[in-house]
């Protein structure tokens, strides 16, 4: 099967996948179906054995395809956040380049979880100046905190 036509044989069932389940059910119930007379239980079908085994089966394969399109969907989606994921890295990336070496300093000094105090005191500059950097830094890198600079920085990682 080519791989146009096995997309468009996943959308038309896509399309359909919220019956499949209510079938595998219907036809398993149906199945098993009972009645009752006379004060006695039996299967509907009693008679019928080929038709119970029958039923079952088709209800297998309805509940197998509700399954199969819900792993490709599962597949799909996990792929376009994947490949949306690598391209706010590659963004973020290239917003890192924009900084200056000092600018880099202080971003790396905040990522290893130094204080502000910590950070003046490794790199010999008054608050005002630690306080100018950051500031530059989160209107670079288009962010708001250190908690949003340290989640981006660890999606950097993965």
């Amino acid at each position: 099967m080519s791989h146009k036509s096995r997309e468009k044989l996943l959308d038309l069932l896509s399309k359909y996948q919220k019956y499949f389940l209510g079938l595998a059910i219907f036809l398993s119930l149906s199945a098993v179906s009972i009645t009752y007379s006379e004060g006695e239980i039996q299967l509907t079908f009693r008679n019928y054995p080929a038709l119970i085994l029958l039923l079952v089966a088709i209800s297998i394969v309805f509940a197998l395809l509700y399954i199969m399109v819900d792993k490709q969907r599962i597949k799909t989606l996990s792929d376009q956040i994947t490949e949306r994921s690598i391209d706010i890295n590659d963004e973020f990336k290239e917003l890192l380049l924009a900084l200056t070496p000092e600018q880099r300093k202080v971003y790396d000094l905040i990522i290893s979880g130094k204080s502000n105090k910590e950070i003046m005191s490794d790199l010999f500059i008054e608050q005002s100046t630690l306080k100018s950097h950051i500031n530059q830094i989160y209107r670079k890198l288009n962010i708001k905190n250190r908690k949003e600079l340290k989640s981006k920085d660890a999606k950097l990682m993965c």
